[in-house]
């Protein structure tokens, strides 16, 4: 791997890193704070009314399978024998995604939709990293 992906993929775990921690601090805040958890109840209440309908839910799992087996036969192709250290992360980051969208006691977190945000964009940050694995 060249020096510049190195970079890259040390930077966007920085990226990934910080992104957990956010979350944590944010939950963490909610249970300690009475205006923080005022406001994350209630972008709660209105984004599970909205975005993360229960119709939707099936449709964002769907979305997330498919992109996940687009990115396992690219990595496949392209990473020849070593496509394995490129999709277990992916694979696993999709399970914990797809645990965090149904779990009753993720859901009932007052954070729950913030931290399912920031999942989501680690994921994103981890499909990248594996893409640039492969150059």
């Amino acid at each position: 791997m060249s020096r510049a992906n190195k970079l890259i993929q040390h930077t966007l775990t920085a990226f990934q890193m910080l992104c957990i921690a956010g979350a944590y601090v944010l939950d963490d805040l909610s249970h300690r704070k009475v205006g923080v958890n005022h406001h994350v109840v209630y972008r709660k209440r209105q984004y599970l009314q909205t975005l993360l309908d229960a119709d939707h839910l099936m449709i964002y799992g769907i979305i997330l399978g498919i992109i996940l087996a687009v990115m396992v036969v690219y990595l496949i192709r392209h990473c020849g024998r070593h496509y394995r250290k490129a999709i277990m992360p992916l694979i696993l980051l999709t399970l914990a995604i797809g645990l965090l969208l149904v779990l009753p006691a993720a859901i009932a977190m007052p954070a729950y939709v913030y931290i399912l945000f920031l999942a989501v964009i680690v994921w994103g940050l981890e499909a990248i990293k594996a893409i640039t694995k492969l150059r």
